[in-house]
């Protein structure tokens, strides 16, 4: 594998063209802090947002049943006119939102229907917003585009994936304006709207045998939580996986969500051990259910097929540190790297996989 790694760096050099500065060259269609679409969803670059509330109130607000607290929200259109709603938000998670583990939780905003109506929100009665969990470290902010880049990802791969717009907000906080600041964020698609997008239905259940479910389909999804060294996932507990059935006489398709915890992006997040709290070291591991080598091709022709509109988004994306950009990529070509080679394959997903 060392040597797979040294044929990627030498690679790097090639795809990441330099401005001379040690700064990814940034795309002809950089940002001009207006949103270029009128729906939610459809644009590649940010949608700017302000949010005007009580801050301190709202993050602290971190129970099992949070309250929604009152805001404005206003949103700068096509035009560079800004657009004002009133909304009601509030703390989301279970992880993200203890104070020992971030100091800005994850959000739900909630866009009343005679505010949303006429404007980009229309069609949205609330939204996840995924934030920076920590406000003064500049690397979490990184960590937020390395995630919102996952689930632009998993989109290239399948329509049947959450959507993610990306967002730059300015929290302006009611009772303080020396706490005021900005950051990126992202929307995520609600799963009911994914799954009506795709004509099917949503399936709540606690539960499922992976021999339930579309089995190229789950192939696919386990080959991309391993690309991105993620585990924390899991199909028969339904963890961090929706479930859609496209037709009531055929088997649904899972579809996986929350990447955070993936080695790709690498949070050093802390866990309890047996000796105390230590960060959490991702590994990459095949939890898929275990198929012959034949039953694997069209999910490798599916990945080879895609493996530049990958490396695209990547290259061509402006807001990720050139640093982070590297080393993901390097990540991502060592998977493909275990693809071509048939003894590594072989080891990985055939003779360590396990049911």
């Amino acid at each position: 594998m060392n040597k797979n790694v040294h044929l990627v760096i030498i690679l790097f050099s090639f795809l990441l063209p330099s401005n001379g500065f040690g700064a990814v060259k940034v795309s002809s269609h950089a940002h001009d802090s207006t949103y270029q679409n009128g729906r939610l969803f459809n644009c590649d670059d940010y949608l700017e947002l302000e949010i005007v509330t009580d801050l301190d109130t709202l993050i602290a607000d971190i129970g099992d049943n949070p309250s929604y607290h009152p805001a404005e929200l206003s949103y700068k259109d096509i035009h560079g006119d800004w657009h004002h709603l009133n909304v009601e938000i509030r703390t989301r998670g279970k992880f993200r939102n203890q104070p020992n583990n971030c100091d800005f939780p994850p959000l739900r905003i909630k866009f009343p229907k005679e505010e949303r109506e006429n404007t980009i929100f229309e069609d949205h009665k609330f939204l996840k917003m995924v934030t920076h969990c920590q406000t003064a470290l500049p690397e979490y902010e990184q960590y937020v585009l390395q995630e919102y880049l996952i689930y632009k990802s998993y989109n290239l791969l399948s329509g049947l994936s959450l959507r993610v717009q990306l967002l730059k907000i300015k929290y302006i906080d009611t009772e303080d304006p020396e706490k005021n600041f900005e950051k990126f964020a992202f929307f995520l698609e609600n799963p009911d709207d994914m799954a009506e997008r795709n004509n099917g239905n949503l399936l709540n259940l606690e539960t499922v045998s992976p021999d339930a479910v579309n089995q190229d389909h789950y192939t696919m999804v386990a080959f991309f939580e391993y690309m991105i060294v993620n585990t924390d996932w899991s199909l028969p507990i339904m963890h961090n996986i929706e479930l859609v059935s496209l037709d009531y006489f055929e088997a649904p398709y899972p579809v996986p969500y929350d990447f955070d915890w993936s080695g790709l992006i690498n949070i050093p997040y802390e866990v309890p051990t047996i000796s105390g709290m230590q960060k959490r070291i991702p590994e990459r591991v095949f939890k898929g259910k275990c198929r012959k080598k034949k039953e694997y091709k069209k999910t490798i022709r599916l990945y080879h097929s895609k493996k530049q509109d990958l490396f695209d988004l990547y290259i061509d994306f402006p807001y990720l540190d050139y640093d982070i950009k590297t080393k993901t990529l390097e990540t991502i070509q060592v998977f493909y790297e275990i693809l071509n080679d048939k003894y590594i394959f072989r080891v990985e997903f055939i003779e360590k996989c396990r049911d």
